[in-house]
């Protein structure tokens, strides 16, 4: 992973969560209902519908709904300050259950109605005042006017303190997994930045060390969602000087295994391996029949074009192998000049 990707994550992370924002800013009439009443006492008022008797809703809801009983409440804390679990992610999929026609209000009351339903005194009163809490924090942050011309970053942590003003200590366990990972982003490039001289395998250790710091109680739960061959890449992308620096493809391939095995086992390491001297293979043998084309053209400029195309078509048969890898070669080839 290398600094060009890391910043294609970060801008679509930006772009993704910039996406968000303007959701919950927008003002149509027919999506956010305009009202006097507090969110609770609006939800509360409009708790009779939606579902009927809830069947279906209640048997197909997620986590931490989803499975044969609810979650404790000190479980579900639990489980938001490890980052088991996105309680933002939760509710906005509790609401794609929601009937189309339902305003927002509706929808939200609905969920409530869900947790009255399923749990009992105290817990029920704690986990609503997750919900209603988040519910209320949406409805001020649409009446927030936000400062404009802002860099990223900037406009964040006013975004950060705004959670706050107006969540408290909930602001944590809501949005708490969200902001180590923005964190960490932002830290990423600096740190790569700052250690370009330190020697690959320290720097490996830093750079996990400054993911568990960074991450804090969210390390585990969002490592282990993280691709493998992600963690691959950013190791590769540490080593990079060290690994550009070896000269002795032998040693080059020494060097991938190590790493590949410790990622994806010695088998798949192994089979990536093989792939690498075909590949090479392959190559090779397209330069060797690329220079023997050039000279069939020029020896022969008096054919015809049928019959320079069928005498080359001969020449890729027998240099690379195959019908099947000469046409390959060829598509490959027809799709490069056509990009041109």
């Amino acid at each position: 992973m290398d600094f060009k990707k890391i910043t294609l994550i970060a801008i679509l992370f930006i772009l993704f969560f910039l996406g968000l924002l303007f959701f919950l800013k927008q003002n149509d009439s027919n999506e956010l209902t305009k009202i006097n009443l507090s969110p609770e006492e609006q939800m509360v008022s409009d708790r009779i519908s939606p579902f009927g008797n809830g069947e279906g809703f209640w048997d197909e809801a997620i986590s931490p709904f989803r499975e044969d009983r609810t979650k404790p409440y000190l479980e579900l804390l639990d489980d938001l300050k490890s980052g088991k679990i996105n309680f933002v992610w939760e509710v906005w999929a509790l609401r794609r259950k929601c009937k189309s026609d339902f305003t927002p209000d509706q929808c939200n009351a609905t969920i409530l109605a869900y947790i009255d339903a399923e749990y009992e005194s105290p817990d029920r009163e704690k986990v609503k005042d997750l919900f209603v809490s988040y519910f209320r924090y949406e409805e001020e942050y649409r009446k927030w006017e936000q400062p404009t011309e802002l860099p990223f970053m900037e406009l964040y942590e006013k975004i950060k303190s705004k959670r706050r003003e107006i969540l408290s200590d909930k602001a944590d366990l809501i949005f708490g997994m969200e902001e180590a990972q923005v964190s960490f982003l932002e830290g990423t490039n600096n740190f790569l930045k700052q250690t370009t001289s330190v020697p690959a395998e320290l720097r490996v250790k830093q750079f996990e060390e400054f993911k568990k710091k960074t991450y804090g109680n969210y390390y585990d739960s969002l490592v282990s969602r993280e691709d493998k061959f992600d963690h691959y890449q950013m190791e590769m992308s540490l080593r990079e000087k060290e690994f550009s620096n070896i000269s002795d493809p032998k040693e080059k391939e020494k060097y991938l295994f190590k790493v590949e095995s410790k990622y994806f086992g010695k088998e798949k390491a192994e089979n990536l391996a093989n792939e690498r001297k075909k590949e090479a293979k392959l190559w090779e043998s397209v330069s060797v029949y690329e220079t023997k084309e050039k000279e069939f053209l020029k020896e022969n400029p008096g054919l015809s074009s049928a019959e320079q195309e069928k005498k080359l078509k001969e020449l890729r048969i027998q240099i690379l192998g195959s019908e099947e890898e000469a046409d390959a070669y060829l598509r490959r080839k027809n799709i490069e000049e056509a990009g041109k």
